[in-house]
């Protein structure tokens, strides 16, 4: 199998994780196509700034990979817009992706993908649009060729790219399968697209440095908490009571309060609702914590906005990050 090298790794990375699991996901993915339709080589694009870059591969040479990674001209200029790119992705694969099929139509299937089993056969494929082929495939001796675009709307998102030196491998069937597996991998493509954006987001919110309210009538359980946040390099203030805190965030601005549910006085949801009162549109998150699943029904059936999390306790490191930085976003 090969890989996009334009994907670094990093030890100790969270993204290390998300980047692990896409690549299995597609290696298995590929494995079972290359199996099904008994062609040695199959590969997928997928979109990336306006070109369509191979990012997992088995069964293609390292020229073959290395010659079509992009499908863009080599003197296409970085600062042209997604779409301007679109228009120019070359040869067979950029038509199937745009949805182009004039002038090759019967070599193309209802669902817009195309397919031929001999790459030989010069009435196959007409002069004019062999023309417009960069002829890598024919150079590699591929005679058996699927490009199946994957689309979860009316855009590609993705490429499937199956091949094979043998002549005769492919079939109708076999192409609504490998169709229906296109769009498993447009899904695919958009979940993980999706997850690294949150992953991303995760990542700037642990480099901020928030100044924070925790609210606690147990002191133990506030300078536990203070100090949790302190180590990850946030700026804690603690105080013993609801009153007491409205008197603080009079005075100074905080980007989050964390405060105890159960309190004499004034209830962690009391204080949520009063910070909303004064301060809204301006007021902070406000995460509670609770021991019990009485308060947490309670907390569940107010909801927002006047609460944005519940931690129950006890809670690690982890879930009051977590947590955190889910609100903080």
């Amino acid at each position: 199998m090969t890989r996009d090298q334009d994907a670094p790794r990093h030890p100790g990375n969270r993204a290390l994780d998300i980047d692990l699991v896409h690549d299995t996901i597609l290696d298995i993915c590929l494995a079972l196509i290359s199996g099904a339709t008994r062609c040695r080589c199959a590969g997928i694009r997928v979109e990336k700034e306006g070109d369509f870059p191979f990012v997992r591969s088995m069964g293609f040479s390292e020229n073959f990979i290395e010659l079509e990674r992009s499908l863009l001209p080599k003197d296409v200029g970085a600062e042209l817009s997604p779409q301007k790119k679109l228009l120019l992705l070359e040869c067979m694969c950029g038509r199937v992706i745009r949805g182009e099929c004039a002038g090759c139509e019967e070599l193309f299937s209802p669902g817009g993908s195309f397919w031929i089993n001999d790459f030989s056969d010069p009435d196959k494929i007409s002069p004019r649009v062999r023309k417009r082929m960069r002829g890598t495939c024919l150079d590699e001796g591929f005679q058996s060729m699927a490009l199946v675009p994957c689309r979860p709307d009316s855009e590609s998102v993705a490429l499937l790219h199956v091949c094979d030196t043998r002549k005769g491998l492919l079939s109708e069937e076999l192409m609504a399968s490998l169709e229906e597996s296109g769009r498993h991998f447009a899904k695919l493509v958009f979940q993980l697209r999706e997850l690294k954006k949150t992953e991303s987001q995760s990542r700037e919110a642990e480099k901020m440095q928030l100044r924070i309210l925790v609210v606690d009538d147990e002191p133990e359980m506030a300078s536990l908490v203070g100090n949790m946040l302190e180590a990850k390099g946030h700026q804690v203030t603690t105080v013993s009571g609801g009153l007491e805190a409205l008197e603080v965030l009079s005075a100074t601005r905080f980007d989050l309060v964390i405060t105890d549910f159960n309190m004499p006085l004034m209830s962690g949801l009391g204080l949520a609702e009063e910070i909303w009162t004064r301060w809204h549109p301006f007021s902070p998150p406000v995460i509670l914590m609770s021991g019990t699943s009485s308060e947490e029904v309670a907390l569940r059936e107010k909801g927002p906005p006047d609460v944005a999390a519940f931690l129950s306790k006890p809670f690690s490191v982890e879930d009051l990050m977590e947590t955190v930085h889910a609100v903080v976003q």
